[in-house]
């Protein structure tokens, strides 16, 4: 067995969550407490480290223009006063404005445009082929103002849906590859460091 103490406080941390597949237990709770705490510390000291380096750091070399994010961030803390509520609906609108557009702009980027592009690519494989098919079946499948009635929209149709489930199916297995893949990597920590039987 290991010998390094961080190894035992791990593989002890890791019984303790893996004994809620038992059920529910103290261990399990003091487990789960102390992950929360520690977050919840760990986030305390990013914040302390972050007020120190990004606003009293650049004001005390003299940059006022971080009064502004200083002022923001202050305001927050209205809500907590009677009378001053209304003063953290300014951060906020400035951070969900700002979150929204980065979001909107990365998400019509990656789900609009690149799929698209994607999309149109030359036909000179059977991978092409399939893929072109498959888009023009999906879409064919979310064209509620034509009626399904003649033959080619009921197969574009009936492509669609069997395009749809592929990729769903893909999505759940590789979801479930991904869990697979972190147990693994329990194991080896569990029997390859902590245990010492496989190496």
């Amino acid at each position: 067995m290991s010998t390094d103490l961080a190894v035992w406080i791990g593989a002890i941390l890791t019984i303790g969550v893996y004994s809620f597949l038992y059920k529910e237990n103290p261990f399990y709770r003091f487990v789960e407490h102390a992950f929360i705490g520690l977050g919840s510390g760990y986030a305390l000291v990013m914040g302390y480290t972050n007020i120190i380096n990004k606003a009293w750091t650049p004001l005390s070399k003299g940059r006022i223009e971080f009064l502004i994010p200083v002022a923001l961030g202050l305001m927050l803390f209205g809500r907590f006063a009677k009378g001053l509520t209304w003063t953290a609906r300014i951060p906020l609108a400035f951070v969900i404005g700002m979150g929204s557009a980065i979001a909107l702009r990365g998400s019509v980027q990656a789900e609009f445009v690149q799929q698209i592009q994607a999309a149109m690519t030359p036909i000179n494989s059977l991978d092409n082929l399939l893929t072109l098919v498959g888009t023009l079946g999906v879409l064919a499948f979310f064209l509620f103002t034509v009626k399904q009635e003649n033959v080619l929209m009921r197969s574009a149709n009936y492509v669609g849906r069997v395009t749809m489930m592929l990729c769903f199916g893909a999505i759940f297995a590789s979801g479930i590859m991904l869990r697979i893949s972190l147990f693994i990597g329990i194991l080896q920590f569990m029997f390859g460091k902590w245990i010492l039987l496989i190496k």
